[in-house]
């Protein structure tokens, strides 16, 4: 099976009670897996994005996401905090799953559209967000989206 999510761009159990803190983990991360060069430029995209709308969507889940030139590959980092994050949420409801995209500028077009829409059509079953919320490792939630991924 293709490993579309990797399970070492999971982050479970975080200290962040912000979403100004989950932009800077995020960004913060992207430029250590080595996914992006500028995490200032990455926090920035995430804002930038943010104020056009939100990227809350429903039952608890944020698909957050930042195009930008010192990205260097597309990929998704995954984080889970310790509590409810305000997002400005569809359903009002606090965050507690975030699904971070990051899409290099050259491929915004095609990737991040592609990425996106297959991830959000994948949120609105609740066969995969039930399980996403009861995964309690890395392991379990890259399977429970890489095969999910795989079908679609």
């Amino acid at each position: 099976m293709q490993q579309y999510i990797k399970e070492e761009n999971i982050f479970l159990n975080q200290e962040l009670t912000t979403q100004d803190e989950v932009f800077q983990f995020l960004a913060e991360q992207a430029v250590k897996a080595g996914i992006a060069t500028d995490a200032e430029a990455i926090y920035q995209k995430f804002n930038e994005r943010e104020e056009e709308s939100t990227t809350g969507m429903m039952d608890g889940f944020a698909i957050p996401h930042a195009k930008d030139k010192s990205i260097t590959e597309a990929e998704v980092i995954i984080v889970y905090p310790n509590a409810g994050i305000e997002w400005n949420s569809m359903d009002d409801s606090l965050s507690k799953y975030i699904i971070a995209l990051f899409v290099p500028d050259i491929e915004a077009g095609t990737t991040h559209l592609s990425l996106l829409s297959t991830l959000a059509r994948l949120l609105m079953k609740a066969d995969v967000t039930d399980k996403l919320k009861k995964a309690t490792s890395a392991t379990e939630i890259a399977e429970v989206l890489n095969s999910n991924i795989a079908e679609s």
